[in-house]
């Protein structure tokens, strides 16, 4: 063979000696290529397939904060507001005299005055995020402490501890009042348990010595007011006032009943003889499940001609809130059990339908209540159980907006290392390709 003549070809296509190395490299360096190509096809798709499912997800939350976003610039422009305002009051009034429309000038300067006033006030509300929180805290550092308070008081001074449930009654039910006034839901502080919590304040603060109130208040505490407990719900919620409210005016009845009956006060019974004393301290099925169902009555009555009746063009006209249309009416509500059967009924049967259920619940929970009377350890029994029950109802409120802010979370950071992955993945095959390459041209 010839110098410098080129190598003979082989049988398999390649050449002889070393120059076949790169000869024979070169189609396995095009399928590593090969490979990366479709490598990185199949990593744009899981990008692309993640990236739409993010957009899919955060879609609505656009949508959202961009019609909040349209609010609130419209909220924050003086410019603006004044626009609108002067479009809404400057109507022209057709053959108006010259004092009418310097009187109609008046009037506009100072509505859009008291306008921009209370515009003013909700932008300072809603920008400041401290004020926005502060309401919270304090309802929850009053939760916590209200709490505190009622164990030790009740461990303590059983005796007393009506004094303590006043307090909060007054403080509380003065500020769901003045909260409710203005969103017009005022009417729904007309409800049973509302005044049954007047009853009981009576006896115990005017008449305790009376066994026949005795036994009436302590049926509807452990009764309709216990079970409502149950029935609405109730959670113990700290950083919410309306919440804590709500169980107060259930819990606290509940809890006197169990200190009035259990540790009366020395005074109540001072000057009766044995029979009197035995006399108070009994109580059969009739005056504990019959006698305080009057109460009922006489609340459904008196509710129903005020409420239906008396004051139910001003509720429609004015938009103002009770317990009817909160628990019937409402969007919210109608897929409860009771608002479907309240809702098939003809509608001018509605409200009585609603407060004919109302009244069956209230007298089916006055049945058990000779047996917390006569056995203190099936009243403690059942009391802690419902008591729990509001905590458990306060623990699964927490825990499940917690829980949705933790999947969100947890969500991100899988979604992050699969990017890492992916990433990791493609760097370190493309640095093998490489790397092949590299030993390809140093064998050459």
């Amino acid at each position: 063979m010839a110098q410098g003549a080129p190598p003979a070809p082989t049988a398999s296509g390649g050449t002889n000696g070393a120059a076949g190395t790169v000869t024979n490299a070169e189609p396995k360096l095009r399928r590593a290529f090969s490979r990366t190509s479709t490598f990185r096809e199949q990593l744009a798709e899981q990008l692309d397939s993640m990236r739409d499912d993010m957009l899919q997800r955060l879609e609505p939350m656009l949508e959202a904060a961009g019609d909040a976003a349209e609010g609130m610039s419209m909220l924050l422009d003086p410019a603006k507001q004044m626009e609108l305002l002067d479009e809404a009051l400057a109507e022209p009034r057709v053959n108006a005299t010259a004092e009418e429309r310097a009187a109609d000038t008046v009037r506009v300067a100072q509505e859009a005055s008291a306008e921009a006033d209370t515009l003013q006030h909700m932008r300072d509300a809603l920008i400041d995020p401290h004020k926005i929180m502060i309401k919270d805290k304090m309802a929850f550092v009053i939760g916590v402490v209200n709490v505190v308070l009622t164990a030790f008081w009740v461990g303590r001074w059983p005796e007393t501890y009506h004094w303590f449930w006043m307090v909060k009654d007054v403080v509380l039910f003065t500020l769901r009042y003045l909260t409710y006034k203005q969103k017009g839901m005022h009417y729904m502080m007309l409800e049973y348990c509302y005044a049954a919590n007047f009853v009981a304040f009576y006896y115990l603060f005017y008449s305790p010595q009376s066994a026949m109130l005795r036994r009436f208040s302590f049926a509807i505490m452990t009764g309709p007011l216990m079970w409502s407990i149950v029935a609405m719900r109730n959670s113990l919620v700290f950083h919410d006032g309306d919440k804590i409210t709500t169980l107060m005016m259930h819990a606290s009845p509940a809890l006197t009943a169990w200190c009035m009956r259990w540790y009366p006060q020395a005074s109540w019974t001072a000057g009766m003889s044995k029979a009197e004393v035995a006399d108070w301290n009994s109580a059969t099925w009739a005056q504990m499940a019959l006698m305080p169902a009057v109460l009922n009555i006489v609340w459904v009555s008196s509710y129903y001609l005020f409420i239906f009746v008396v004051v139910n063009k001003r509720i429609q006209e004015r938009g103002y809130q009770n317990m009817f249309t909160a628990m019937v009416m409402r969007p919210s509500a109608r897929k409860s059990p009771l608002a479907r059967l309240v809702l098939s009924a003809p509608e001018s049967l509605r409200p009585l339908m609603y407060l004919g259920l109302h009244t069956t619940a209230s007298w089916l929970s006055l049945l058990p209540t000779k047996l917390w009377y006569d056995n203190f350890i099936a009243h403690t029994a059942i009391l802690s159980c419902i008591l729990l029950w509001a905590t458990w109802n306060g623990a699964s409120f927490y825990f499940r907006v917690f829980a949705k802010k933790m999947m969100q979370e947890e969500i991100k950071k899988q979604e992050a290392a699969a990017r890492k992955q992916l990433q990791a993945a493609a760097v370190n095959h493309l640095a093998a390709v490489a790397a092949a390459a590299a030993g390809s041209k140093k064998v050459s």
